[in-house]
């Protein structure tokens, strides 16, 4: 999309990453909370009473709140180019940032600044790549039960375009604590009872039977990143955010609970004109198939 580039770092070796999104020019954004246990940085620049209007980036991360100072590398990226909100004394690059809890899927080692300019470095416009890349390689889905399997998460995209020419694209990272589910109900992705057979535990059931696991930890996020060529409000971005976790709940199960994290962010980076409603419910639907597509690959991890 024009006005929106997209970067990647991934480091293999200790199972994290970064995924950033640059801004061509500075932008209007908003975001809807829909879990309890974010790990976020400046979130409050896109409250609707913040007197900031636009933001530089947006940064998906690894190493949960111990990765949150990596944003520095986004920062940094921006100081170079003398991009950021005007003060006095300079320019402040405004960049809200979230991570997932990748801690413990190899090393428990967060993202650095480096990794994260790496990952600005890197970033391009029209980046499709998806998988356990970026902010997504530590991913994990499937965590209700801890003797369970935990299969791989990851990045995932989609894109709609409309016939006035306005499109709407959805980045995801899914480490959900609960199952994915595809458009006709079937677990794809979750806790797994065998690495052989392609048998889930079905964590909605589970807890349906009145059963719970005791040792769940907030160690679980779904990060959602849409951006869209139509020029609204910040107060309309929050409600088309917010339309937009539809999409979350039609195929995570459960969702939004006290162990997740979950966040939906939107940013407008055109002027093109549209419909409020129309979009949100285009929110909805990118953000869905988003998540399908991050774990369109998903692996059991033993």
């Amino acid at each position: 999309m024009k006005g929106l580039q997209v970067g990647h770092y991934t480091q293999e070796q200790y199972g994290t990453g970064a995924t950033v999104f640059l801004l061509d020019e500075p932008a209007v954004g908003a975001y809807h909370l829909c879990g309890s246990s974010p790990a976020a940085f400046e979130l409050t620049l896109l409250d609707l009473e913040a007197d900031v209007t636009h933001i530089d980036a947006l940064a998906f991360l690894g190493g949960s709140a111990l990765g949150l100072p990596s944003v520095s590398g986004v920062q940094r990226w921006l100081q170079d180019r003398n991009r950021g909100w005007e003060v006095p004394h300079g320019r402040i690059p405004l960049v809200p940032a979230v991570a997932i809890y990748d801690l413990a899927y190899k090393d428990s080692v967060p993202p650095s600044d480096a990794m994260v300019y790496e990952a600005c470095m890197a970033a391009c416009e029209d980046n499709f790549q998806t998988g356990s890349i970026g902010a997504g390689t530590g991913a994990t889905v499937g965590k209700i039960m801890s003797s369970a399997l935990r299969m791989s998460g990851g990045v995932g995209y989609s894109e709609i375009h409309l016939s006035n020419d306005v499109s709407i694209i959805a980045y995801a990272v899914v480490n959900c604590v609960g199952d994915v589910r595809n458009n006709e109900g079937h677990i794809i992705a979750g806790a797994r009872l065998s690495s052989e057979e392609l048998k889930f535990l079905n964590c909605e059931k589970y807890l349906l039977q009145g059963q719970t696991e005791k040792r769940i930890s907030a160690a679980n996020t779904t990060l959602i990143a849409l951006f869209t060529n139509a020029k609204f409000s910040k107060a309309e971005l929050k409600r088309i955010a917010k339309m937009a976790t539809a999409g979350m709940a039609r195929v995570i199960s459960p969702v939004f609970t006290r162990y997740d994290g979950d966040i939906v962010f939107c940013v407008s980076v055109g002027e093109k004109n549209a419909n409020e409603l129309t979009l949100g419910a285009c929110a909805a639907e990118a953000t869905k198939q988003a998540i399908l597509n991050a774990v369109s690959g998903s692996i059991v991890l033993v």
